[in-house]
């Protein structure tokens, strides 16, 4: 039976295992005499006490500097997401037309989703400032020059609109205007430009 131990897959264990053998190895090395005694380890603790010991420190620190990086992750997530959530409105207002009537046409849509054009730089943007998501991985694309996605707003964004009717009235607007802007370009055009809504 061959065990090579690399020391580098030791500090990448999961915290379950840590846990263990900082538990492990503290119960050895801080039992009194009388249970370890019964457990036939104290000769075990006298010849390895060095290693047991390094082994307990070693694991319980990795422990505990996890256990504070998942607590400061946790906290900081919290911070980020009340921040995120203050600041809806304010960013939701920053969009332009084309972008808020893009918001708008998934917003009325029953479910929320629709297909969007995979290369317009709006759809990028949104889905960069978490406005939108993909729906799925894959899509089947009949026209690779004009490729469409579905997506789907988050929702936030759905919350805010719904509670917000003056936003929503905005984002109703916009949504108009650009519809009315295609219908225009439309006329004097051989093909027929429908805006994607």
């Amino acid at each position: 039976m061959n065990l090579d131990f690399n020391l580098a897959d030791f500090f990448k264990l999961p915290t379950k295992i840590m846990f263990a053998l900082a538990l492990a190895s503290g119960l050895v090395l801080f039992l009194p005499d009388s249970i370890v005694t019964k457990m036939y380890m104290v000769d075990f603790r006298n010849k390895y006490g060095f290693v047991i010991g390094l082994l307990f420190l070693i694991s319980f620190s990795i422990l505990v500097v996890t256990v504070f990086i998942g607590i400061y992750k946790y906290f900081n997530h919290l911070y980020f997401m009340k921040k995120f959530r203050a600041t809806a409105k304010e960013r939701l207002q920053k969009l332009d037309n084309y972008q808020k009537a893009i918001v708008y046409g998934l917003y009325m849509e029953d479910n929320h989703t629709g297909e969007l054009p995979l290369h317009d730089g709006a759809v990028k943007l949104l889905k960069q400032n978490i406005i939108i998501t993909e729906t799925t991985n894959q899509y089947a694309v009949s026209d690779l020059n004009n490729a469409v996605f579905p997506y789907m707003l988050h929702p936030w964004v759905i919350e805010e609109l719904q509670k917000d009717s003056e936003l929503l009235s905005i984002f109703n607007a916009a949504y108009k205007e650009m519809n009315n802007k295609y219908k225009l370009q439309s006329q004097y055009e051989s093909s027929y430009l429908d805006f994607p809504y």
